[in-house]
């Protein structure tokens, strides 16, 4: 008995050592997608564009001038454009290590919904993977080739997850993940815009979605204004015009930055306040000898400052508001958080209620530092 259940354990470790993945892809076999590119085609078709990677060229091995091969296919989904990609391509296409997803400009005003489906219900693509529209085509941002980094797609996901954290201008909620719960929801987005270059690509702004249809763009300042409501700066230059004789253009490197929003609804009447605290060091003094009070040169510079970040919020919001009648700073889920009762029985009412929302601000600037040159 004891040698019966002797021979069966080293059986079963035969299995467990010697069984290998049946599925596994051997690495020199994969098509390892950087970028994805959506845009309009002809008769309700798609143009897919797909930035792979050729390994060669990322091992340091060759004389390769590139380092990624663009692939365009036309076809009239994104299922269909894979089985063509499939057809064409020797290795297999992996999303697994896929940076970007590009929108066209054309494709995100007729209307991006069908491709988020495919997206989020595709396995190997990562809940973090930046996505993007492009002022223009999405091929275009894929094809450009940065003098300073292997892939646009590599670029403008470093500049989304890493720079947007010292550059409020740039806005970072733009990923599978953002996508995906905003989806859910129901609720509008807005999506960080690209612009290709001769030998660059460069974030601008953002693209504002309703019914994930684009209707329109925000530019730098109105995504830092955009980023204020939704408590998302923590750091960063700020930047105030001033008279010459008070300084001229003054900017703050703000080290510590706290906005909070909340929503105050009295009957139907909803207002949100957004308090915002600023602490920071001066960095910058177009004139640097305004006045020789030097008490009174810095609580200039602080109201100053105080108007300027008042007038970007302030700015954005009616642009959200008026123009567009988009809701892209999120204030549907702090009323749903706050008010669950109201939301229950008016959250269908949300987009007529939106528009007649008011804004309060209280905003405190303070200047700690001002360098080694006194005002």
């Amino acid at each position: 008995m004891v040698k019966k259940w002797i021979l069966i354990s080293l059986m079963s470790l035969y299995i467990i050592f010697t069984a290998g993945c049946w599925d596994r892809v051997e690495i020199e076999k994969n098509a390892f997608i950087l970028g994805l590119g959506i845009d309009s085609g002809k008769d309700d078709n798609l143009v897919i564009t797909y930035q792979v990677a050729l390994l060669e060229a990322f091992k340091g091995e060759g004389e390769k001038e590139k380092s990624t091969q663009q692939i365009s296919i036309e076809s009239d989904s994104l299922s269909e454009a894979t089985n063509t990609l499939l057809r064409r391509f020797g290795n297999t296409p992996n999303l697994s290590h896929c940076k970007l997803v590009v929108f066209g400009e054309e494709y995100a005003r007729k209307g991006i919904k069908d491709s988020l489906d495919y997206l989020f219900r595709e396995p190997n693509l990562r809940r973090i993977t930046s996505v993007c529209v492009a002022k223009g085509q999405a091929k275009e941002i894929l094809d450009s080739e940065p003098q300073m980094a292997p892939s646009s797609a590599m670029v403008i996901d470093q500049i989304i997850t890493q720079n947007s954290t010292n550059n409020s201008g740039i806005f970072p909620f733009t990923d599978i993940g953002y996508l995906h719960r905003n989806f859910i929801r129901k609720s509008d987005i807005a999506l960080v815009g690209v612009k290709a270059g001769k030998d660059n690509v460069e974030v601008l702004g953002a693209g504002i979605f309703k019914d994930y249809k684009l209707v329109g763009w925000f530019n730098d300042r109105e995504v830092t204004g955009q980023r204020f409501i939704l408590g998302e700066i923590h750091r960063g230059l700020l930047t105030a015009d001033l008279p010459d004789e008070m300084g001229g253009r003054l900017t703050l490197n703000a080290y510590n930055i706290s906005a909070h929003t909340i929503p105050k609804i009295t009957d139907r009447n909803i207002k949100i306040k957004t308090k915002v605290l600023v602490e920071g060091d001066i960095n910058e003094v177009t004139n640097p000898d305004p006045l020789t009070d030097t008490k009174a040169t810095l609580e200039y510079w602080g109201k100053a400052m105080e108007d300027d970040i008042r007038d970007t919020i302030e700015t954005a919001f009616k642009k959200g508001r008026n123009t567009f009648g988009v809701d892209c700073f999120e204030i549907d889920e702090k009323i749903e958080g706050y008010y669950p009762k109201f939301w229950n029985n008016h959250g269908k009412e949300w987009d007529e209620l939106f528009k007649t929302m008011d804004l309060d601000l209280d905003i405190q600037v303070k200047i700690r530092r001002v360098g080694l040159i006194e005002p």
